[in-house]
């Protein structure tokens, strides 16, 4: 029969018709069970309730009525008592024989703790080995163990009935074993004590965990206690973390709370993370089984706290940079990973005048940034972003590749000569580089030079560069080109066009240098072989031997006479002389310049009486004429055959009586002819060599075959032209003599 707050009535046989209720007074150390017990068991009797009792035994079976029942007595003792009731069956309430006895008196209780999986013994008060044993029977609610007839019955294999003192032992126990024992033996109807046995173990799990609230980093978690304690007060609970769906529960340390209060605030978690937790309960004895896990939640979002991993930054133009990355860890997101935010900007500017490039794809892994500064350091950020925000920036320092540096400034040209310039220059505007130096072209007659690179030293910006171009060609056009240049390009060029100044002329030719009386000479010579622009001025130098000092006349020039003559004057007779002449020309670059020539080869004479009367003699061997017309008769032969020997012929015979050596000394022993005036040209045919140098036809045959042979042969060639034309005798005569003035012969100075 249950009672009021799990109270328990047990019963047995007592006096005939009469059955014998026991209680548990560990339930009567509880006030409100206390309290509900004596009002189950009042004085029903005025009730007439079939139920009522009629008549109560206290402390040794003094009747009590029930509202002199010692309530607050019993309910408030420390001392386990034995409650005994006594109850009428199957009698009506006004059945005068039926009585409802309540009887209470003290009974020692001795205390047994066991723990759950371990052994116990309860000894039988009162029985010891040489005790005489009936009847014996041990009872909780129901019954354990009997022994009857010598004969030991148990119906659980766990508990065993030892025959020498009929205690009871329980292998292994439970937390289920525990009870209060009585032993009763020989019709005993109550034992000498009571086995009070507690055996404890671990409690059990506790109730599933519920998220009541939570963050990006922290939740509230409520669990209910568990439903058996197992005799041992929860102390505090252990709570377990998995992270992810499928995670470790080992992955994460556990939280232990500091009571037995079944709610707790976990903090330290992750933003935008899936996690579970499930409880274990903890007493004296242990853990329990852990609870089962809560239900997947994620935590709230926060801006991203990873950064990416820069692996390469280079520059792939002078205007573009390649960079790429590593993503940051995924747990370093904390949000939905939604792409990347590329920054950038010139070293020297602020950090807020940046540009930026979002990629929104989570995936890509580089990019290349284009229309860029040339030659510019750059600091390149990537972050990543998600819902949230930004995270932070990993920034990388890049430069842009060289380019082509702009044109030097300020070309210009400082000084000219006829073979050397001086230019200046200022570095390029913009040198979009590291500038190593120069390079200085000059083009001219679609010819293009280049002097050797200018190194750039390390002079401040805008400073000037000079530098000298030498031997150039005199009285030329040229383009000089200026280019900057670097390790990979060559810069713009500047360019500047000019003519280089005239050069001096080289030495003039002398044809003829004989005397014209008895106090001067008569000199001419032709016109250089090279001259420049012009030919402005001769200038004839010459020297009494006999004395250092020499005298220059200045003779006005064109460059469109050939042949130039002039008398030296005032001159000591019986005196030699030395004669040489150069050009000069004024130079176009400074008009008050005159630029002078070579002089020729000095020529030297003696000035006598009737030297103008001397004819030359025959000239000696001499080997480099023999060398010459052993060239030239190899010419005529080969290439050219009889016309060109006629023509030789002819040539020859009107320059024979033109021809004298000059310095001979015996050039003024020969007085047949007075020298002609100055004449401005000899009328000699010429041509030019491959050079362009104006060259005479010498008629030097007359040297090597003898002066004799060609007088012959002049005498018949005369008297032919007589016999035919008579009438052109006498201005034959006349232009020989006119042919046969002294002059200079180049072979024999």
């Amino acid at each position: 029969m249950h009672l009021p707050n799990g109270g328990e009535l047990t019963s047995g046989k007592g006096l005939e018709e009469t059955r014998i209720y026991r209680f548990t007074t560990s339930f009567l150390a509880i006030p409100s069970a206390c309290s509900k017990l004596l009002r189950y068991f009042g004085d029903p009797a005025s009730k007439h309730d079939t139920s009522g009792a009629s008549s109560t035994e206290y402390s040794g079976g003094t009747p009590l009525k029930p509202e002199n029942f010692p309530q607050q007595t019993i309910c408030n003792s420390n001392v386990p008592l034995r409650v005994t009731v006594l109850r009428t069956t199957g009698r009506a309430p006004e059945a005068p024989d039926q009585k409802v006895g309540l009887h209470i008196e003290n009974i020692p209780v001795v205390k047994y703790v066991a723990v759950a999986g371990r052994n116990v013994t309860i000894s039988c008060p009162g029985v010891n080995e040489h005790s005489l044993i009936d009847t014996l029977i041990w009872k909780t609610t129901q019954t354990v163990a009997e022994y009857v007839n010598g004969l030991p019955l148990v119906n659980n294999p766990r508990i065993t009935l030892l025959p020498d003192n009929f205690s009871l032992h329980i292998s292994p126990t439970s937390s289920a074993d525990t009870a209060e024992y009585t032993c009763l033996f020989n019709d005993r109807h109550s034992p000498e004590a009571i086995a009070d046995l507690l055996v404890q173990d671990v409690p059990d799990p506790p109730g599933r965990p519920l998220v009541v609230s939570f963050t990006s980093r922290s939740v509230d978690l409520s669990w209910a206690h568990s439903q058996d304690a197992r005799n041992a007060p929860v102390t505090n609970f252990i709570i377990e973390i998995r992270v992810g769906e499928n995670g470790d529960w080992n992955q994460v340390p556990p939280i232990y709370t500091k009571s037995s209060v079944a709610s707790h605030q976990v903090t330290g978690l992750l933003p935008f993370t899936v996690y579970s937790f499930r409880i274990i309960a903890v007493n004296e004895l242990g853990h329990s089984a852990p609870s089962k896990e809560s239900y997947y939640f994620v935590t709230l979002r926060e801006a991203p706290t990873g950064k990416p991993v820069t692996t390469i930054a280079h520059n792939t133009s002078a205007t573009s940079v390649y960079i790429s990355w590593k993503p940051p860890p995924p747990d370093s997101i904390l949000g939905e990973f939604l792409g990347y935010r590329i920054t950038y900007r010139t070293r020297d500017r602020h950090p807020d005048d940046v540009k930026e490039i979002y990629i929104r794809d989570s995936t890509v892994e580089s990019h290349e940034i284009h229309n860029l500064e040339t030659y510019t350091q750059y600091l390149v950020s990537i972050q990543v972003f998600n819902p949230e925000g930004l995270g932070p920036p990993t920034t990388v320092l890049v430069m842009t590749d060289e380019g082509v540096p702009t044109k030097p400034r300020n070309l210009s040209v400082l000084e000219i000569t006829s073979t050397t310039l001086r230019i200046s220059w200022l570095e390029p505007e913009k040198r979009n580089g590291v500038i190593h130096g120069y390079r200085v072209y000059y083009v001219y007659q679609n010819q293009t030079l280049l002097h050797l690179p200018i190194l750039k030293n390390d002079a401040a910006q805008n400073s000037v560069f000079y530098y000298t171009l030498t031997n150039l060609k005199p009285y030329t056009d040229y383009r000089i080109i200026v280019t900057a240049f670097t390790l990979k390009y060559d810069g713009e060029p500047s360019e500047v066009s000019l003519r280089t100044d005239v050069g001096g002329p080289s030495p003039p030719k002398v044809v003829n240098l004989t005397c014209h009386s008895l106090d001067t000479l008569f000199f001419s010579w032709r016109i250089p072989r090279v001259y420049h622009s012009s030919i402005d001025f001769y200038i004839v130098n010459y020297r009494n031997l006999d004395y250092e000092e020499s005298h220059e006349i200045r003779i006005s020039a064109n460059a469109s006479i050939v042949e130039t003559s002039m008398i030296i004057p005032n001159l000591t007779t019986n005196s030699a002389y030395e004669v040489k002449v150069r050009g000069a020309t004024v130079s176009i670059v400074n008009p008050k310049k005159v630029v002078l020539g070579t002089y020729s080869e000095p020529i030297k004479i003696t000035l006598r009486a009737n030297c103008e009367q001397f004819q030359p003699p025959p000239l000696r061997h001499n080997p480099y004429v023999d060398q010459e017309l052993v060239i030239l008769a190899g010419i005529v032969v080969g290439c050219f055959g009889l016309l060109l020997i006629i023509l030789a012929v002819v040539l020859w015979r009107k320059c024979f009586h033109t021809s004298y050596e000059a310095g001979d000394p015996r050039a003024s022993e020969r007085n047949d002819h007075k020298p002609p005036q100055p004449i401005q040209s000899n009328g000699w045919k010429t041509s030019c060599d491959s050079n362009g140098i104006v060259q005479t036809s010498i008629p030097s045959d007359e040297y090597i075959n003898g002066q004799q042979q060609q007088q012959q042969q002049q005498q018949q060639q005369q008297q032919q032209q007589n016999h035919h034309h008579p009438h052109n005798h006498h201005h034959h005569q006349h232009h020989q003599q006119q042919q046969q003035q002294p002059m200079i012969d180049r072979y024999h100075r």
